[in-house]
């Protein structure tokens, strides 16, 4: 299984898992929460509200009956003008047991007047009264039963929205005369009445539809939180393609490097442990690639060493006694003949001369072939390059060191070696008539020094700059193709790596690196007492 696959299988268990017990709670939480408040606690208490309010309303009205008949009980043996009858109302309307009458002649019809509301014809003689406009309002007039036995003569009406109670009352011993006694109730007590109805109304709906509410609430959530869970699915699926992909890369990368691939190098485009993690690889296969590359070149200098030893060995034996049967040859002519022995004499100096060179060639060869050990030495690079350059003095040489660079171990005679045959490689490089300049600069990179040798030659032709470390390969007419085979095999000795390239203006370009804890591990390459 890829690693994707797990990622996105995790993160699907991730995003999904908890909503189950979510959605679990949610649901106990509305049932709990619907159960609490249409609770019968709840409905005891509005029924205990209404019921209340009814009877405190019934019992206003019982009170109003009873206190107009008793009213009406003082008046009857009285004229309604009379002192007595006067008194008793004011007492009355003080313990506002009644808000106020109204009096007014039922004898004659009155005029067609504006009659507020829906007002009863036996009300119609009270219209002009003062006051009462501004008590009915338009608010309807409706008659209702008494709630106590009343007397004949007594009929009460209330306004449709009970604030007002009306007790008409046309006396037995007149006829001209009626009187409308009336109780204001407290608006904000009927209208907290009236809530406690629409309430216990509205509580009745939800009891009956409590189920179906529960599940309205309940399936937008669900709506809601599916969304959630998409979109929370859909992010954990990018972050887990986000997560994956440098790793797959990773992956692929080290399939192609075990295939033989070694310029690899992963892009790094996030940060945290993966970018760390790619920095790592990329440069872990840099340095295997290094690695690589070094043993392969160690691999071809022993290669050429055998063979420069066996070359050696080859040439150095037969050299002897050419060189004794020419001089033999040339001794044992008696002859008279000038001109053959001039002949005789110019061929014998040719072939010693090429014997001369093989003679150095074979000391060339064996002294590749043996080379000896390095003996490593804490020293300064910069000293001994500076002590160096002295030996050239018909060569500009500018010298760059950067002072972060350290004294380090590596063996001076070799590395003295190195920069000498490279002093010579360009020296006889340059044509003739120009005059040499070298510029060697030097630093630290990390755990490595660098050193840049570069001069203003004619540099190296394309197709040879793969060619120019190897044994034996070189363009000059007097060269051996040793000197540069003899710098890589000393820097490989090392530990390091020798690079050439050609720069855009001209001349040669060779950067070295040096481990700066040296050369370490078995430092004697002497192949040959192996």
């Amino acid at each position: 299984m890829s690693i994707r696959l797990r990622l996105i299988i995790i993160c699907i268990i991730v995003t999904i898992l908890p909503s189950i017990p979510i959605t679990l709670l949610v649901r106990n939480l509305l049932e709990k929460s619907f159960n609490v408040g249409l609770s019968a606690t709840v409905s005891d208490a509005l029924e205990g509200g209404m019921s209340a309010s009814r009877k405190l309303l019934v019992r206003l009205e019982s009170d109003f009956e009873k206190n107009v008949q008793e009213i009406t009980a003082i008046m009857s043996p009285e004229r309604p003008e009379s002192s007595q009858v006067d008194s008793a109302l004011k007492k009355y309307i003080e313990s506002r047991r009644v808000s106020g009458y109204f009096v007014a002649s039922t004898a004659t019809v009155p005029e067609e007047v504006e009659r507020p509301g829906n007002l009863p014809i036996v009300l119609d003689a009270f219209v002009r009264q003062p006051g009462f406009h501004s008590l009915i309002e338009t608010r309807e007039v409706n008659k209702r039963p008494p709630h106590l036995l009343s007397k004949e003569d007594l009929s009460f009406f209330e306004t449709h929205d009970k604030t007002v109670q009306l007790a008409l009352w046309n006396p037995s011993n007149t006829t001209d005369v009626g009187f409308l006694f009336y109780l204001k109730i407290d608006p904000d007590f009927l209208i907290n009445a009236r809530k406690l109805l629409n309430g216990r109304q509205i509580f009745a709906q939800l009891r009956l539809a409590q189920d179906d509410l529960s599940q309205s609430f309940f399936y937008p959530f669900i709506i809601v939180y599916s969304v959630i869970l998409l979109v929370a699915l859909v992010l954990s699926l990018l972050m887990a393609e986000q997560m994956a992909s440098p790793v797959r890369h990773l992956s692929e990368a080290a399939v192609t490097v075990a295939g033989g691939d070694w310029k690899v190098q992963l892009k790094r485009e996030t940060g945290g442990e993966i970018g760390r993690l790619i920095d790592s690889f990329n440069l872990m296969v840099s340095r295997l690639d290094t690695q690589r590359r070094r043993l392969l070149d160690m691999e071809k200098v022993v290669g050429w060493r055998e063979m420069a030893r066996h070359l050696a060995h080859e040439i150095k034996n037969p050299l002897l006694p050419i060189r004794l049967a020419v001089q033999e040859l040339r001794d044992q002519y008696r002859g008279e003949d000038g001109e053959y022995r001039d002949f005789l004499d110019e061929s014998t100096r040719v072939v010693e001369d090429e014997l001369g060179h093989l003679q150095r060639l074979v000391q060339e060869f064996s002294m590749f072939a043996k080379m000896p050990g390095l003996s490593p030495t804490k020293e300064s690079l910069k000293r001994l390059v500076s002590d160096l350059v002295k030996l050239y003095p018909h060569v500009e040489t500018r010298l760059v060191v950067n002072p972060d660079l350290p004294e380090f171990l590596f063996d001076s005679d070799q590395m003295r070696r190195v920069f000498v045959n490279l002093f010579d490689n360009s020296g006889s490089a340059s044509p003739e008539g120009n005059e040499t300049k070298i510029t060697i600069e030097m630093k630290r990179s990390s755990d490595d020094a660098i050193i840049v040798f570069s001069d203003n030659g004619p540099g190296i032709p394309t197709e040879n700059i793969n060619r120019i470390f190897d044994p034996y390969f070189t363009t000059r007419r007097t060269g051996t193709g040793l000197g540069l085979a003899l710098v890589k095999s000393i820097i490989l000795m090392h530990r390091g790596t020798i690079d050439v390239e050609n720069p855009v203006g001209g001349g040669a370009v060779f950067t070295m690196t040096l481990p700066l804890n040296g050369p370490g591990g078995n430092t004697n390459n002497n192949q040959e007492e192996r």
